[in-house]
């Protein structure tokens, strides 16, 4: 890879950090680039994942404080999103080669639907009655069968993953937003961090590269902290959205 790519992929994690600290959807800025600089589907997805769980340590520790009350639901949450990352993993990696390099744009173009869909998925499916976090034993039924389908799917591609929860949040009446955002940084951490061990124990990471995105990304993130008040998210979103679907499509339209 030549300093040319090297620039390219640093500045996309760039990037990617700026978008998560304020908007959300960074992977689907880094997943393309790798795609695009030729990278096998399998690595590119776990390459990028261990980039997308390292921008998440930072927003979990600042989230502690605010879950602490409800640890005993959110380890339950917990083992669940550990145990569906991992088979998210291990389904992409069992996934042949040619049916995933042929899936790949689509689940790219389907992310970016998703996330430009995501505020009438989340009223859609809003609970009618408010959910009290607290109430462990409800992830016996339903909730934990949903959450456990969202792990898989996010262990699987991580870049719908966000979206993915905070609709299930909506659904399942949480309607508490901080807790809900809360959430969503510490069970992606988990999810994402079950996947990438997944990914690691077979090899499928590229370390030269997902160190290069991981330092990327922190700084991203750093910027985009302190950019939280002077830039409109929207701007952000659509900056996703645009990028999201330009890759599908370049990826899509024979050459």
């Amino acid at each position: 890879m030549d300093a040319l790519h090297l620039g390219l992929l640093l500045s996309g994690s760039v990037a990617a950090g700026v978008v998560n600290a304020l908007a959300g959807g960074g992977s689907l800025v880094t997943l393309p680039i790798l795609l695009g600089l030729g990278l096998p589907p399998v690595s590119a997805n776990a390459t990028n994942a261990v980039a997308a769980w390292a921008g998440l340590i930072g927003g979990s520790l600042r989230y502690a404080p605010t879950l602490a009350p409800h640890r005993r639901t959110v380890g339950w949450f917990a083992v669940i999103s550990t145990l569906g990352g991992a088979i998210g993993g291990a389904l992409m990696l069992a996934t042949p080669r040619a049916v995933l390099h042929a899936a790949m744009p689509w689940l790219v173009l389907v992310a970016t639907l998703t996330f430009l869909l995501a505020p009438y998925i989340h009223q859609a499916v809003r609970g009618k009655a408010a959910w009290d976090l607290d109430r462990t034993g409800d992830l016996a039924g339903w909730r934990g069968v949903v959450h456990f389908l969202v792990s898989i799917a996010t262990g699987y591609f991580n870049p719908a993953g966000g979206v993915m929860m905070v609709a299930a949040f909506h659904g399942y009446g949480l309607t508490d937003l901080r807790l809900a955002n809360g959430l969503k940084i510490v069970l992606g951490m988990t999810m994402t961090g079950a996947s990438v061990a997944v990914f690691v124990l077979a090899g499928a990471v590229i370390w030269p590269i997902a160190l290069l995105m991981v330092a990327g990304t922190i700084l991203g993130g750093w910027l985009g902290a302190g950019l939280a008040l002077r830039v409109d998210r929207r701007w952000l979103r659509g900056f996703v959205l645009a990028w999201g679907g330009m890759m599908s499509v370049a990826f899509l339209v024979p050459a």
